[in-house]
């Protein structure tokens, strides 16, 4: 059975360690300011020099996982370059069409690169390159009757040689390359197939694979090998299931489409499994109201795992909006979507996946209601709180590995979450805290065996230092009061 332990390479690490090395070498002292009382249980100002950079490479650590998503052009004539080479993602999700390369069925087949090549430009050393994970999400009119939904079985062939094509003209290896050699070795098979061909008998776009388990199974059996003969490196990537909002619960997603593609014999032909997460959806897997990533990772794994599978897991899409819009039970703030991006990437850790698409990079505008960007789309697109945020996410935890999540006993608070990092590179051990539900406006307090911490509250901005004794008691412990801001609490080895 075709399987990938690990889908991380560490040579794009390697550089970016070493640029990230001289970054803190040269780093001046961070003065900081002090939280409010309420906010701390006993700080002391003071000023704090960032981690001493030590030659000692975590080569265990693999890519970070911090990714977003763009449509369209990701050459540097696109308006959001700067935002996404700024905001220090390492992936950048991105969606391409068959219709567009092959509008029209010839033989041989004539395919036409251009739109794609600016697409997968990103890739490319003199664009940013980064690690792309691209969607193939719309099959030409000749080839299925819904763009979105299943092929015809007569051209599922077509469709092989297609990917097959595409996979080599991305495999860098000199031979009939796009421009510039890129590289790219994650495809992601359609967005969400598990949505429901039909609503109530009527076809409604967009039409998904949903009813269709088997169909999608089959189909990739046809492109697995065309794609490994390509570049044997190429990873087939679950088309990203949205597993919410279901048939039962008046949703258009089909829970059974994963058993139905398993059942089918399809695990023998994807890499790497998929999932979205959108913490709307919340309640159905979760009780301490938080954002539900990581205990939806966990039942979707224990699916896998009934079927003796282990494969790499990825999320392609999670994230908040920062605008008050109608529908879900949390609204949008950009206080909310920031407290989000921390949570996000923090479960996604947890849960052990190898990526996690923030969904989207900039506001998608139009008719759709909800502000998602980390930036937003004006013609000279502005970063939002969450822009900044998103980069400390990257800056605290891309050199950690995840250790475990603190249980009820030493939070002493259900809602309260606590999940613990090692960070082998700065010799140090980072707790992430926060209160659930995300607006919250409780305060709870955390008590830790050390005796001294730096804590940044991760909104907000302000540092401050935490010693044994500033509850008022010298045991060992030091006190730290947790509200929905998340906390990174450092702590020296």
């Amino acid at each position: 059975m075709p399987q990938t332990k690990n889908i991380r390479p560490t040579i794009w690490l390697l550089v970016t360690f070493f640029a990230f090395i001289m970054t803190i070498l040269l780093a001046s002292p961070l003065a900081v300011q002090s939280e409010q009382a309420q906010e701390t249980g006993g700080i002391e100002d003071t000023t704090i020099y960032l981690p001493i950079a030590q030659y000692n490479f975590d080569a265990s650590l693999g890519l970070p996982i911090f990714g977003v998503q763009m449509y369209g052009n990701t050459t540097d004539a696109s308006k959001y370059h700067d935002a996404f080479i700024g905001s220090n993602a390492t992936w950048l999700r991105v969606e391409i069409s068959w219709a567009t390369a092959e509008p029209t069925q010839q033989t041989p087949p004539v395919y036409q690169w251009s739109s794609i090549d600016n697409t997968l430009a990103a890739a490319r050393s003199d664009m940013g390159g980064l690690n792309i994970i691209a969607t193939i999400n719309r099959s030409p009119s000749w080839a299925a009757t819904y763009s979105t939904g299943p092929i015809n079985a007569d051209n599922l062939e077509d469709f092989a040689n297609f990917m097959g094509a595409l996979v080599e003209r991305y495999d860098g290896d000199g031979i009939d390359d796009a421009p510039g050699s890129p590289v790219i070795l994650y495809w992601e098979m359609y967005n969400e197939p598990d949505s429901n061909s039909t609503v109530d008998g009527t076809f409604l776009p967009p039409v998904g694979w949903g009813n269709d388990g088997e169909q999608y199974a089959f189909m990739l059996e046809e492109i697995y090998p065309a794609v490994k003969a390509a570049n044997p490196q190429a990873q087939v990537v679950f088309g990203g299931i949205a597993y919410d909002f279901f048939k039962t619960d008046g949703g258009k997603f089909v829970e059974s489409f994963l058993t139905d593609v398993l059942d089918a014999g399809g695990d023998l032909f994807f890499d790497v499994m998929n999932f979205h997460s959108y913490p709307a959806f919340y309640p159905r897997w979760t009780n301490n109201q938080g954002p539900g990533l990581l205990e939806k990772a966990n039942a979707i794994r224990a699916t896998l795992s009934s079927y003796g599978l282990n494969k790499p897991m990825i999320v392609t899409e999670a994230g908040w909006h920062d605008n008050n819009a109608p529908g879900p039970i949390i609204p949008g703030s950009p206080q909310i979507q920031s407290r989000y991006v921390v949570q996000l990437f923090t479960q996604s850790m947890a849960a052990d996946l190898d990526v996690m698409i923030w969904w989207m990079l900039y506001d998608v505008g139009g008719n759709y209601p909800y502000n998602t960007g980390l930036v937003t789309n004006d013609n000279t697109p502005v970063e939002k709180p969450s822009f900044q945020v998103y980069r400390s996410v990257v800056a605290e935890l891309s050199t950690t590995h995840f250790v475990r999540t603190l249980s009820i006993a030493e939070t002493g608070n259900n809602l309260m979450e606590v999940h613990l990092f090692n960070d082998n590179v700065f010799e140090r051990t980072v707790y992430v805290a926060w209160l659930n539900r995300v607006d919250t406006s409780a305060f709870s307090e955390l008590r830790l065996p050390v005796k001294t911490a730096t804590v940044k509250n991760s909104i907000t901005g302000n540092v401050f230092v935490i010693n044994d004794g500033n509850d008022g008691v010298v045991d060992g412990f030091i006190t730290v009061t947790v509200g929905a801001n998340p906390l990174f609490i450092e702590v020296d080895k």
